[in-house]
């Protein structure tokens, strides 16, 4: 992914935290940072954006999030249950009105999940929302990647406008 010269979707969010006076923080697993990198592509993003943070590893849920391991041994990491936690433990860690966060199946390969590859949950939390989708996507292991971050941002602004 090439990134603009700003990012239309991550200035809408921005508006619309800096309206609101409220700041959002970002959890990314399969994205790897795209997501933050769109939103940190906006001019004084640092009045509305805490932080991005990449948590890979399930220790990395666990301490960079606060993410109770039991949901993620119960459920998996590609799940509602582990991406709200993801979002929850976020929020409580950053003191932030919202966060977003991402896990998901970027392959070539599939590895230990038996859910396909481009399987991706997603979890945006706020002061008095909790939403989860689920998505598949399609291609290769950068495009999957483009699409997360993509869907992310639109469900934070969706979020955000309700």
């Amino acid at each position: 992914m090439v990134l603009q010269e700003h990012d239309e979707v991550a200035a809408e969010i921005g508006e619309l935290l800096v309206g609101r006076d409220e700041r959002v923080a970002v959890a990314e697993t399969t994205a790897g940072g795209l997501i933050t990198a769109r939103l940190l592509s906006v001019p004084r993003a640092s009045r509305w954006l805490d932080r991005g943070i990449v948590a890979y590893t399930s220790a990395a849920k666990r301490d960079s999030l606060g993410a109770d391991m039991d949901v993620l041994k119960e459920h998996g990491a590609v799940s509602e249950e582990a991406v709200l936690a993801m979002a929850d433990g976020l929020r409580k860690v950053a003191e932030v009105a919202w966060a977003l966060s991402e896990s998901g199946l970027a392959g070539p390969i599939r590895g230990r999940s038996a859910k396909p590859v481009g399987s991706v949950s997603f979890a945006v939390v706020g002061p008095n929302s909790r939403t989860c989708e689920g998505m598949l996507f399609d291609g290769n292991r950068v495009r999957i990647m483009e699409q997360i971050a993509e869907h992310a941002l639109q469900m934070l602004k969706r979020e955000l406008s309700a």
